[in-house]
C-alpha cells in the first residue's frame, strides 16, 4: 500500500487466498478467529474444531484481500488478484500470461510468499519441512522462469533475519531465507539494468508473527517492526539505487521521515520496454526526447501531491542530449534524482534526470499550479499559410520515425505561430498507459513548435530550454488534441514561442511558456 501510495504503479498480486464473492450473512460483527469460530459453532452444530477453525481463517484471509484491494484502487494503483500457488510454474506462467495481455510486460517483481512450522528438527515433519523451503525456493524458481522474457527493472525478495541469525524452531525457515539472499547475490550481477534487492526483515508487529511469537520476542528483548515503519523503509529501499542487494530491515534501523524528499529513481532505458524511441533518431542515433525526460521527471515527485493534482515544471533545461547508444542491447540505466528547492515555497521540488556517470542531461522545478488557464486564450494565430505539401514529416525539420509522428494535420503556420492536429501514447501505439504526463502528446507539441520556427528561422531547430511546462490533465491522452503555437520572439541563435494542447472536451492539457529552440547544427 505504501508503495502503491508513492509511486502508483499497476500492481498484481498473486496469493494462495481464493477470495469469496461474498461470505455468509451475520458474520459481520466477528473481526478475529476466536469470535468468528464461536459464531461459525453456533451455525454447524457437531462440526470439528479444527474445520470450524480452517473456515475461519478462510474467511479472514478472504476479507485481508478484499480490502487490500480496495486501498490500493483508492491509493490510484490498478490492481488485479490472481489466486495461484506459487510453487506451481505452470500455474505463474498462465497467470502473468493473463497480466501481459492486459497491462504489457512485467517491469518488477516482489516475492514476498513465505509460511512457517515452528518444530525443533526433531519434530518437524518432512512435509512441514518441504513446505516451508518450497514456498520460498520453488516459489521464486517458478517466478524468475515465469519472467525470464520481461525486462524487469526491480527484482525484490522478501528474506529474514533468521537466514543470518538463526531462530529456534525455525531451521528451514533460515535455510529457505539463505537461499533467496545468494540467489539475489547472483541475480544483481546478471542484471546490471535491474535493482535487485533480498531485504532480510525483522520480525513485524503483524503477519505471520503470532501473539505467541511476539510474546517470544519480546521475553528475548527482541523489538518488533510497526508496520507504517516497516513500509516507509520497503518505500525507501527501492528507491534507492545504490548499496548492495543484501539489506537487513529491523526494529530501530533508522527510516526516513514522511517530510524528506522522494529518494531517487531508476529507469532502465531500453528497446524492449520503449520500442519507440528507436523512431527518435539524431544523425543516426536514438536520443531521448525531452518530453519522455518531463515525464519521468514528473512521476519521480508525483508523490508530494494528491493525484491528478495541476503542476508547474519551470526552469525546464536540456543541458546535454541523451544518446542511446545501447537501446537494442543492454539499455541504459537513467536515475531521477529530486531535492527540495534552495528558494521558494516548501512544496517545491528540484529533479534532474542523470545517466550513469552521474552526470545531468535534463532539469526542472516542480510546484502546484496556482490555476488553470483558459482555454479561451489561446485562439488561433493570425495569418495562417496551409502548408504547401501535406507531407509533414520530411525526414529533416521533422525527422521523426513512425512512432514519434504524432502531427496529424497542420491547420496553418505564419510568422505569427501555428494551429495543428496531435495525438498521443495511445494513438502512436507505445506501450502500457501508465503515463504520469502523455509525452507522445507532449513531443507531437513541440513537434508544432520546430514547424513553426522552421517557417521564421529558415532552418531546422531543437528544444533546448522551456520557462514554463504546466501539466492540467495527467495520464494519456484519450483523443485528438488541438495544438496552438503562439510566437513571441526570434533572435540570432533561434526562436522563442509558447505552446498549448487542448483536449477534444476544451480544457487546457498542457502549457507550455518560453519555449526555446535553437538552430540545429548542420
Amino acid at each position: 500500500l505504501a508503495l502503491a501510495r508513492a509511486h502508483r504503479p499497476r500492481i498484481a498480486l498473486l496469493g494462495r487466498t481464493r477470495p469469496t464473492e461474498a461470505e455468509p450473512a451475520g458474520l459481520e460483527s466477528a473481526v478475529d478467529e476466536p469470535s468468528l469460530v464461536r459464531l461459525l459453532a453456533e451455525r454447524e452444530e457437531g462440526r470439528a474444531p479444527a474445520a470450524l477453525a480452517a473456515r475461519a481463517r478462510e474467511i479472514l484471509a478472504a476479507r485481508e484481500v478484499r480490502a487490500t484491494l480496495a486501498a490500493l484502487e483508492a491509493a490510484g494503483s490498478p490492481v488485479r488478484y490472481v489466486p495461484v500457488d506459487v510453487r506451481d510454474e505452470a500455474a505463474v506462467r498462465a497467470a502473468l500470461r493473463e497480466v501481459r495481455a492486459s497491462w504489457g510486460p512485467v517491469t518488477g517483481l516482489v516475492h514476498g510468499a513465505g509460511v512457517l512450522a515452528d518444530r525443533h528438527l526433531a519434530d518437524k515433519t518432512d512435509a512441514q519441512f518441504d513446505l516451508v523451503l518450497s514456498t520460498k525456493v520453488d516459489g521464486l524458481r517458478a517466478l524468475l522462469a515465469a519472467t525470464a522474457d520481461d525486462p524487469l527493472d526491480l527484482l525484490c525478495l522478501f528474506s529474514s533475519v533468521a537466514a543470518t541469525s538463526g531462530n529456534a524452531g525455525q531451521a528451514d525457515y533460515a535455510m529457505a531465507n539463505a537461499v533467496l539472499d545468494h540467489v539475489a547475490s547472483a541475480e544483481s550481477v546478471r542484471r546490471p539494468g535491474c535493482l535487485v534487492r533480498s531485504v532480510a526483515w525483522g520480525p513485524w508487529q503483524a503477519g505471520m508473527v503470532t501473539p505467541a511469537l511476539a510474546a517470544h520476542f519480546g521475553r528475548s528483548g527482541i523489538p518488533l517492526l510497526a508496520v507504517d515503519r516497516g513500509a516507509a523503509a520497503f518505500v525507501a529501499e527501492l528507491g534507492d539505487t545504490g548499496g548492495a542487494p543484501r539489506v537487513v530491515i529491523a526494529a530501530g534501523d533508522a527510516v526516513p521521515a514522511a517530510d524528506t524528499a522522494p529518494r531517487p529513481a531508476r529507469v532502465l532505458v531500453r528497446g524492449s520496454r520503449h520500442p519507440q524511441l528507436a523512431d527518435h533518431e539524431i544523425a543516426g542515433a536514438p536520443v531521448l526526447p525531452v518530453a519522455m525526460a518531463l515525464n519521468w521527471l514528473t512521476g519521480a515527485a508525483a508523490s508530494r501531491w494528491r493525484p491528478g493534482e495541476p503542476l508547474i515544471l519551470r526552469d525546464v533545461r536540456v543541458y546535454r542530449k541523451c544518446v542511446l547508444s545501447r537501446l537494442d542491447g543492454a539499455g541504459h540505466r537513467l536515475d531521477v534524482r529530486v531535492a527540495a528547492a534552495a528558494t521558494g515555497a516548501p512544496s517545491r521540488w528540484e529533479a534532474e534526470l542523470r545517466d550513469e556517470t552521474g552526470a545531468p542531461h535534463v532539469g526542472a522545478v516542480l510546484e502546484r499550479a496556482a490555476a488553470v488557464p483558459d482555454p479561451a486564450a489561446w485562439t488561433t494565430p493570425e495569418g495562417l499559410d496551409v502548408p504547401a505539401s501535406p507531407r509533414v514529416y520530411d525526414g529533416h525539420v521533422l525527422f521523426h520515425g513512425p512512432r514519434f509522428r504524432a502531427v496529424r494535420a497542420v491547420r496553418g503556420v505564419s510568422r505569427h505561430g501555428a494551429e495543428a492536429t496531435v495525438v498521443g501514447a495511445r494513438e502512436l501505439g507505445w506501450p502500457g498507459d501508465a503515463w504520469p504526463l502523455d509525452a507522445g502528446a507532449l513531443d507531437g507539441g513541440l513537434q508544432v513548435a520546430l514547424l513553426w520556427a522552421h517557417g521564421v528561422l529558415g532552418e531546422a531547430a531543437l528544444p533546448m530550454a522551456v520557462a514554463e511546462c504546466g501539466v492540467y490533465r495527467r495520464g494519456p491522452a484519450r483523443g485528438p488534441l488541438r495544438c496552438v503555437v503562439r510566437a513571441r520572439k526570434t533572435h540570432e541563435t533561434g526562436a522563442r514561442c509558447d505552446v498549448a494542447l487542448l483536449d477534444p472536451d476544451g480544457p487546457v492539457r498542457f502549457e507550455l511558456l518560453g519555449v526555446e529552440l535553437v538552430r540545429r547544427p548542420s
